[in-house]
């Protein structure tokens, strides 16, 4: 029968080796703590980094399910001499529209998106003076795109717009004098989209 002082050596044996094991072994490729360097010398720092990666669940998508039936829209507005304004759509990323517009007269305009992400910056798409422009768009980013106008000459002009595309939501941007904070403020305007005949939006646009 095995003395005392065996049995408690052998138990003082095991626990110094479960001791190494652990700090050698398992710290570093269970939890990736490596005190020794040994997890990374023996590559299992690589072991736990797969499994935090496996197991991290993916950032759930948080944008605006896309519209599945395209809208389509036409409208005009009048802008007086030094007038300016904007018009935008918003629209998730990826997803496109086509265009075209006209005017009385030529203004300066600029075709331009700005993002939802404000880490994103403002991207311009076009920045001219003219009387007529049409093209498409894919949306770079989810956010809000379109044009600010400006009436430079001295007569009252009208523009003129047609789009289709998969927007949803349409907004008229004016500057507008608030007599409580003494000072200009954007004025939004929406409008409302048309859907082609026969169709239906499973869920409501976005104002």
């Amino acid at each position: 029968m095995p003395s005392r002082a065996r049995i408690a050596a052998a138990t003082g044996v095991s626990f110094v080796v479960a001791s190494v094991l652990l700090v050698t072994l398992v710290l570093p490729a269970e939890y990736g703590i490596d005190p020794l360097g040994t997890g990374r010398a023996f590559g299992l720092l690589d072991l736990f980094s797969a499994q935090d990666a496996a197991t991290t669940p993916e950032p759930e998508d948080s944008r605006e399910p896309p519209p599945r039936v395209y809208k389509t829209e036409s409208t005009s507005f009048t802008l007086r001499p030094s007038q300016a304004f904007e018009y935008k759509y918003r629209l998730e990323k990826d997803r496109g529209m086509v265009y075209a517009w006209k005017a009385t007269g030529k203004v300066k305009y600029e075709f331009h998106g700005e993002p939802e992400d404000h880490r994103l910056k403002v991207q311009s798409y076009e920045k001219q003076e003219g009387d007529f422009s049409s093209g498409t768009l894919t949306a770079p980013f989810t956010g809000i795109h379109g044009w600010y106008w400006e009436n430079a000459g001295d007569r009252d002009l009208t523009i003129t717009l047609t789009t289709a595309g998969f927007y949803t939501a349409a907004n008229e941007l004016r500057p507008k004098f608030d007599p409580v904070k003494h000072k200009e403020v954007v004025e939004r305007v929406p409008h409302e989209l048309q859907t082609p005949p026969g169709f239906t939006e499973p869920f409501p646009p976005r104002r």
